[in-house]
């Protein structure tokens, strides 16, 4: 069969590649570039990001190790359109988006993935920690790694042309593989995300871009101005920094970004039982209500929920209310392993 791997640079792909070869498959290596090199030359690179030239020298350098095609995509013009504009007019409307869960849907298992599909590839494979069975998508067998949570979005029918060689492996196992094959990243240091922000310097990223966030007013939930803020830019749901010094602990509730306000209250305003999802991507047939557990952050716990939905927007009632739902980010839901669906948290709450 033949299996275009999504190779990164970093040893999760470098092995799922190695597996892949192991067990028989003709492989392609294709590695895509999301940002020009000549960004990351200009900018202090703070933390370890995927795209970046290093990652293409190692990536390279592992197809030639291993002997494979080596291909590079570039997708700098659709991650600009598609996820930077998307991730900039989230924070414009008062939201906290989650870019990852978008550009796997619309990048890597959308456009890259149509690319490799073209270019006469059975299979599309990747270094993600998750399982595919029978078309469904299930958790990692690692928990600790586990990323079916930012792999929700990919649409349905995609998963059957998706191969996770590492979904039964633990990370220390991979390391192992690919130190007993010799790869040269087998110690390498893992990627995190947003690759157009390596400086960690979002203020400078938002000037960049044409944009501002001037100061504003901060209420308390009765709607009472007890001090001003920094710019919306700067807060999220559930925060407690905020500069103010008011004699007990007081949270960020909600921001109103047509007002311009960040609107705060005690722990107990922060919690939800209620909450809107839009963009809903079921994964497997469901009847319009159902029971599941969801997730509204990669590590928040699972939550005992009630679903309504119409296939695209869905109601969701939790047994317990949820610190910090937050729009803009993203809810998950489950049965066990199996990964039913997810969609984006509306500002309806």
């Amino acid at each position: 069969m033949k299996v275009g791997v999504l190779l990164s640079g970093g040893v999760d792909s470098a092995v799922a590649l190695y597996s892949l070869l192991e067990s028989g498959h003709d492989v392609v290596a294709y590695h895509m570039k999301t940002m020009p090199d000549e960004f990351y030359i200009a900018r202090e690179i703070k933390h370890k990001v995927c795209c970046s030239p290093l990652d293409s020298f190692d990536a390279q350098l592992i197809a030639q190790q291993l002997g494979v095609p080596f291909k590079i995509l570039h997708v700098e013009e659709f991650f600009r359109a598609n996820i930077i504009e998307y991730y900039i007019n989230e924070y414009k409307n008062g939201r906290t988006p989650n870019p990852c869960y978008l550009c796997n849907k619309l990048v890597k298992f959308g456009f890259v993935m149509d690319q490799i599909l073209k270019d006469g590839m059975d299979m599309v494979a990747s270094g993600h920690y998750a399982r595919i069975i029978d078309g469904k998508l299930y958790r990692a067998l690692y928990s600790e790694k586990d990323q079916s949570y930012f792999l929700a979005s990919i649409e349905k029918q995609r998963l059957s042309k998706i191969i996770f060689p590492n979904g039964d492996k633990t990370k220390p196992q991979v390391r192992e593989i690919a130190a007993k094959a010799q790869i040269h990243v087998h110690s390498k240091q893992e990627s995190q995300d947003l690759c157009f922000i390596p400086d960690e310097d979002q203020e400078r990223f938002f000037l960049d871009h044409g944009l501002t966030f001037e100061p504003g007013p901060i209420y308390d939930v009765q709607g009472k101005e007890i001090g001003r803020h920094k710019g919306l830019i700067n807060y999220t749901i559930g925060q407690r920094k905020m500069g103010l010094s008011l004699g007990k602990k007081m949270y960020v509730v909600r921001l109103d970004a047509q007002r311009n306000a960040v609107i705060v209250g005690e722990e107990k305003d922060v919690y939800r039982d209620r909450f809107s999802v839009k963009n809903l991507n079921l994964l497997i047939d469901l009847p319009e209500e159902f029971e599941a557990k969801v997730k509204v952050r990669k590590n928040s716990p699972e939550i005992f929920c009630r679903v309504w939905h119409d296939g695209f927007r869905a109601e969701v009632k939790t047994n317990d209310p949820i610190f910090a739902v937050t729009p803009g980010q993203i809810a998950v839901f489950y049965d066990g392993d199996l990964v039913l669906g997810g969609g984006i948290i509306e500002d309806d709450l």
